[in-house]
């Protein structure tokens, strides 16, 4: 059956209880994606088995790694997605994978999650980069995702969920600076001097990071990246859904917005369509509705370059090693510590 969690949620008994489906088969299940946090499997049932289910599901639960469930309890990355799943997906437009099942036990900080298989969808690659069309569609979503819940009082009824403050960054600030040391000797060879360099003078001046950060709030997803969106090919286009929502959190939309396009292209082909996409952005939070001039969409993209270089450096020192996990951390660090260059982003620390 391939690579099979010994996790009970991963189980025709499980399944079958779960989805109401009195003698459901597994006829495979094999290891999916590159999550470093969680385990995910598609489950194959053999024909005839499945009822109205489809004929493949999706099952997330926690990773086997002892570090990575370390790491999950002090993010609280399990209890965010499946809080994601259960509270908050229905008041928001993205399209995310639609969910049979979610259950979480807090005292364990154990959960299964049940997936829609989106089949046909192809995993964005981080080190390779997107196309245009695949980023321009990804903003589509970020716009779905941002808009409805934009500076909404309805944020206020989901006090379980992180909220951006200069008390609650504390412990990013702490963690960056205890960790930095260690990311700057294991990276030496992998990201360049100056963006080492840049590293360092971040890390001295991250509390006037926080204290810049701009007053609107949203929903946000907070590892928006290609490795966490599904593409699909059709006649009307590319269509995106988007997973892993193991770090959503209120804070400001752009922070995802900076964080996709700097991840998604070298520093060159960003330089060539940052212009436009931003802009595609904000167009989009205007035709919603929302009041944002151009000038403060402008300054929060450049401002928020910050967060994927404090994501490669904070995320690389926690999670488990490896050598892709390597190379992506190594090319999101030169990608937004470039950004952050090319876009003056210190100076708008305060």
């Amino acid at each position: 059956m391939g690579d099979v969690s010994s996790h009970v949620g991963v189980s025709a008994e499980y399944l079958s209880r779960h989805l109401g489906v009195s003698d459901l088969k597994i006829e495979s299940v094999t290891a999916i994606g590159t999550g470093q946090m969680a385990e995910s499997y598609r489950v194959a049932f053999v024909e005839g088995s499945h009822d109205q289910l489809p004929p493949s599901v999706v099952v997330k639960v926690p990773s086997q790694s002892e570090s990575s469930r370390t790491a999950s309890r002090i993010t609280r990355c399990y209890e965010l997605e499946t809080g994601f799943h259960t509270h908050v997906k229905s008041l928001v437009g993205v399209s995310a994978p639609a969910c049979l099942h979610v259950w979480f036990d807090a005292p364990n900080d154990d959960f299964v999650l049940v997936l829609e298989d989106i089949v046909d969808g192809k995993q964005g690659d981080q080190i390779s980069g997107a196309t245009v069309e695949q980023a321009r569609a990804a903003i589509n979503e970020l716009v779905q995702l941002h808009t409805p819940l934009w500076n909404s009082t309805q944020l206020d009824s989901l006090g379980w969920m992180p909220r951006h403050t200069m008390e609650s960054s504390q412990g990013t600030r702490d963690l960056l600076r205890s960790v930095f040391a260690g990311f700057a000797t294991r990276f030496s060879s992998l990201v360049s001097a100056e963006v080492l360099e840049l590293g360092a003078q971040l890390v001295a001046a991250i509390d006037g990071y926080d204290r810049a950060f701009p007053s609107n709030e949203t929903i946000v997803h907070r590892d928006f990246r290609l490795d966490n969106l599904l593409f699909t090919e059709s006649p009307q286009g590319t269509s995106v859904k988007v997973v892993d929502w193991q770090t959503a959190s209120i804070s400001s939309g752009a922070t995802d917005l900076a964080y996709f396009i700097g991840a998604s292209f070298a520093p060159e082909q960003r330089r060539a369509v940052e212009d436009e996409l931003v802009h595609q952005y904000h167009d989009g939070l205007v035709q919603s509705g929302i009041t944002l001039s151009w000038t403060e969409a402008w300054d929060q993209y450049r401002l928020f370059a910050t967060s994927g270089y404090i994501m490669a450096i904070v995320a690389s020192m926690l999670v488990k090693q490896t050598e892709r996990g390597d190379a992506m951390f190594a090319a999101m660090a030169n990608r937004h510590g470039q950004q952050m260059i090319d876009l003056d982003t210190l100076s708008l620390f305060r």
